[in-house]
């Protein structure tokens, strides 16, 4: 293994839950996720979506939760 590699292994190995959502955080404009959609006829496609800007990780009990702009839009349109 290389040592860059190893230097993330190192990171993972001592580094909390939190540390790691700001990390994520960090780079979370780097982060699009793909993700199966329908059109309007009912065409499938891939369509990449980005990190929320908002609350783009964040801890949810024994995972880390990363939000999406689609699931930042549908929790919006659920607010309004």
């Amino acid at each position: 293994m290389t040592k860059k590699f190893e230097q993330v292994i190192d990171f993972y190995n001592t580094t909390t839950p939190e540390q790691w959502c700001y990390f994520l955080n960090l780079i979370s404009d780097r982060i699009s996720i793909p993700t199966p959609k329908n059109d309007k006829d009912g065409n499938s496609y891939i369509d990449c979506v980005g990190i929320s800007q908002e609350a783009p990780v964040c801890p949810n009990g024994a995972t880390i939760q990363i939000n999406t702009e689609d699931f930042e839009n549908h929790t919006n349109l659920l607010e309004s």
